[in-house]
């Protein structure tokens, strides 16, 4: 829909972390949006946010939620507080743009997915890398290599810090809050998974859950597909991916940081190739690698709610990453390979699911 068509778009943004201030930033490029208010629980952050955009700090999110002058939200804070902040967005009749993971439990995700439905609004799920020009450039040979029989995707990071992201109580670690961008990409490629494997470890001593994630998955399809991510590889920061069809094979690189290192490879009996990449709209000024797919998924949904159309991207498909992440922590729980659909997943043991590595006497080096 051409920009001079679209109705305006009145945005308000809860969390502004990292996260929230590159939706912020798309928003604040977006012609077709004002920018109404923001909220953080650092009172001294939502102010000088508010003052760089000329909107509003507000004392609470509840208070943001239902301002009527406001009506799509991104919700940006953490997972242990997102489910319980969409669902209230949904019932002040706003449209939400979460971002991932969607939140700690099926039950939680299932709220958010209902209330955005009783509510008649929008919910999306914030799986921008859909956007990557990587991830066009795959979408657009990936029926040269035939039917998908085997897959890797591999995103590794180096992370010596403990916060909030690394306590029991946001219901997972490096699968849940990472992991879920290669398991989307999975099933987008892949298809529905039948049955999930997982192995987990805390490596860091001072971290609660998994900073270390392997599953194997077992698509409908019969394919075999293995996530691997972790906050101690020290491999330079990127997703690697591998996808292996009857008639070819895909490699590919995706680097939040280094847009010189994203690439795709195609391999097929006729010889090998470098797909070509298209040209990003901008480069991310956060992210560079990340090039142009965080505006592109920000203009996507303020395109959706303009024009009273749901994003492909909705609740169902975040939930979905949810439960083969809860699978995952499952299976190390039980010990053996967990059947999808996965019944409400216990969090009341947690602890059970992220075993611990002994780093006596080895410490932890920087």
């Amino acid at each position: 829909m051409a920009l001079s068509k679209m109705a305006r778009v009145n945005v308000g943004v809860i969390g502004c972390g990292k996260a929230g201030q590159a939706h912020l930033h798309w928003y604040a490029q977006n012609p077709a949006c004002r920018i109404v208010g923001a909220y953080d629980p650092d009172k001294d952050r939502s102010q000088v946010i508010a003052k760089e955009h000329a909107a509003v700090a507000f004392a609470s999110w509840q208070e943001l939620a239902s301002h009527p002058g406001i009506s799509l939200i991104s919700v940006c804070g953490p997972e242990s507080v997102r489910g319980q902040q969409s669902v209230f967005v949904s019932q002040q009749g706003k449209h939400s743009l979460c971002e991932k993971p969607l939140a700690n439990s099926l039950a939680e995700c299932d709220r958010m997915i209902d209330a955005a439905e009783a509510g008649n609004v929008f919910l999306m799920t914030f799986f921008n890398m859909r956007f990557h020009p990587v991830v066009d450039a795959v979408n657009q040979v990936l029926d040269q290599i035939g039917p998908i029989y085997a897959l890797r995707l591999d995103y590794t990071q180096y992370r010596t810090t403990v916060g909030w992201r690394h306590k029991i109580e946001q219901g997972g670690g490096v699968l849940k809050s990472q992991g879920v961008h290669p398991i989307d990409l999975a099933t987008h490629w892949a298809g529905p998974v039948a049955t999930v494997s997982g192995e987990m470890s805390v490596v860091h001593p001072q971290r609660e859950v998994e900073d270390f994630a392997l599953i194997v998955l077992r698509f409908q399809s019969g394919a075999v597909g293995e996530i691997y991510t972790c906050y101690t590889d020290r491999q330079e920061e990127a997703m690697y991916g591998s996808l292996h069809g009857m008639k070819g094979r895909l490699i590919f690189t995706l680097s939040p940081y280094q847009p010189e290192l994203n690439q795709v490879q195609l391999q097929t009996n006729g010889g090998s190739r470098i797909v070509s990449l298209r040209a990003a709209d901008v480069i991310d000024p956060v992210y560079p690698g990340l090039m142009d797919c965080s505006k592109r998924a920000i203009d996507h949904f303020v395109a959706c709610v303009a024009a009273r159309k749901p994003s492909h991207l909705n609740g169902q498909l975040g939930r979905q990453a949810i439960e083969i992440v809860l699978a995952g922590y499952e299976s190390q729980r039980r010990g053996g390979k967990v059947a999808l659909p996965l019944e409400e997943f216990d969090t009341g043991d947690l602890r059970g699911c992220f075993p611990r590595f002994d780093t006596r006497g080895y410490g932890f080096v920087d």
